[in-house]
């Protein structure tokens, strides 16, 4: 085994071809890190001298921490077969006599391991067994598992909601939950849209979400905007109410609601029990009387809001940043004075249909916690994310290379809380 510096098109060559590929092993993401947070990078190869073949690469950013000894972090894990003992002891092996040399410290790395993948009960439905080998594996070779945690405690979130993709989009729709598929339907019929902002406009985004914070303030969108739009991987989404649809949409709604209540009284008042279920007409029209009464305060804000807003309301606004198979939601935001159109299921749904179309395998709907307790103030956050015919995927977690051992209890003991 040796190690070597790839060029930064050989390794997105490589880490597109990988099976944990993500956007954080690329050479666009290096570029963010190292404008936006001040990482020196480096790609590195690792080679099998037999066959002359990658096995093995990643991208490497790095820092210097005191007396001009340094760590690195390879964000979402160095790209290789973590089930293949033999490949992680060589690789960790030339890593660490090569970086040693260099000063290093440790390496953190937190890799796309699937540990289980769970219900929104967090109940297992399926789990990793090949783990608890990867642990020891890991271990034996000096990495420092720094725990599973529920929280938002490590640099990338450990629990995600993911769903597949399909290109077809009758089955993709069919294989949600009929809480979603009733959202998108009531969406669509009051006159929302969705649309994308071919210019990545950032300061439109901020205008959209009208705050910001430490972790995505304008500079850190600005700076991932730029080095991810010469390829078009990030992209920006509207979701939109069109007030002159929702106007006449309501109003449609409205009146096929008020003929199909008419018929169910005449039914009901008819007491003809051999022709009709009477029992159910009742039900269906105690039904149609919440309806109507929730169509007419439609027709009344739509009304309002058409008079203040002809242009349309923007209700809500997504990021997205796509990996070689998949894309990720980066930052979303809805406006809660619109929350009850289900602007966000809307949204999922259209950026699912649109990367569908472009042959994209999965889409991560966006990080949650790891409690699943219904009474937490977490809960609604994952249950948002939800019935898109998606899981909760458990990853692995967050480790520390160790390099240099006495440097590695100093840093611990005097630095890492600081």
């Amino acid at each position: 085994m040796r190690i070597v510096t790839l060029k930064k098109e050989e390794f997105d060559d490589f880490s597109s071809k990988h099976v944990l590929n993500t956007y954080f092993q690329s050479s666009n993401y290096a570029e963010f890190a190292k404008i936006n947070d001040g990482f020196n990078v480096h790609f590195l190869g690792f080679v099998d001298e037999v066959s002359g073949r990658i096995i093995g690469a990643s991208l490497m950013l790095y820092k210097t921490l005191f007396w001009g000894y340094k760590y690195a972090y390879a964000p979402r894990g160095i790209l290789m077969d973590y089930e293949d003992s033999e490949t992680v002891n060589n690789i960790t092996k030339c890593l660490k006599k090569l970086l040693k040399k260099q000063k290093f410290i440790f390496v953190k790395i937190d890799p796309m391991i699937v540990v289980s993948e769970r219900d929104k009960n967090g109940k297992i439905i399926k789990f990793n067994n090949k783990v608890n080998d990867i642990l020891d594996t890991l271990k034996r070779n000096d990495y420092e598992h720094l725990g599973f945690n529920i929280y938002n405690e490590s640099l990338l979130p450990r629990w995600n909601v993911v769903a597949k993709l399909n290109k077809d989009g009758r089955i993709l729709f069919n294989n949600f939950s009929n809480e979603v598929k009733d959202k998108i339907s009531y969406a669509n019929n009051l006159g929302l849209i969705v649309e994308e902002d071919p210019e990545v406009d950032i300061d439109r985004f901020l205008e959209t979400v009208k705050k910001t914070n430490s972790k995505f303030g304008k500079k850190r969108l600005q700076n991932l905007r730029n080095v991810f739009i010469n390829e078009r991987k990030i992209k920006i989404f509207y979701v939109k109410l069109d007030t002159k649809r929702y106007v006449g949409n309501a109003n449609r709604l409205y009146r096929e609601e008020e003929e199909k209540n008419l018929a169910l009284g005449n039914i009901i008042q008819s007491g003809d029990t051999i022709k009709y279920n009477i029992p159910k007409a009742i039900n269906d029209k105690i039904t149609s009387d919440k309806l109507l009464h929730a169509y007419k305060k439609d027709i009344v804000s739509s009304t309002r809001l058409l008079k203040t807003n002809p242009d349309g309301i923007v209700c809500g606004v997504a990021v997205t940043i796509e990996d070689a198979r998949g894309v990720n939601i980066e930052l979303s935001f809805i406006d809660n004075n619109y929350a009850r159109y289900s602007p966000n299921t809307l949204l999922i749904y259209e950026i699912m249909k649109y990367f569908a179309k472009l042959n994209y395998n999965y889409i991560n709907i966006g990080a949650i916690t790891g409690n699943f307790d219904s009474v937490s103030k977490y809960y609604p956050l994952l249950e948002s994310k939800l019935g898109f015919n998606s899981s909760i995927l458990e990853y692995i977690g967050e480790f520390n290379i160790i390099i240099n051992p006495t440097m590695y209890k100093i840093y611990k003991r005097k630095y890492q809380k600081k």
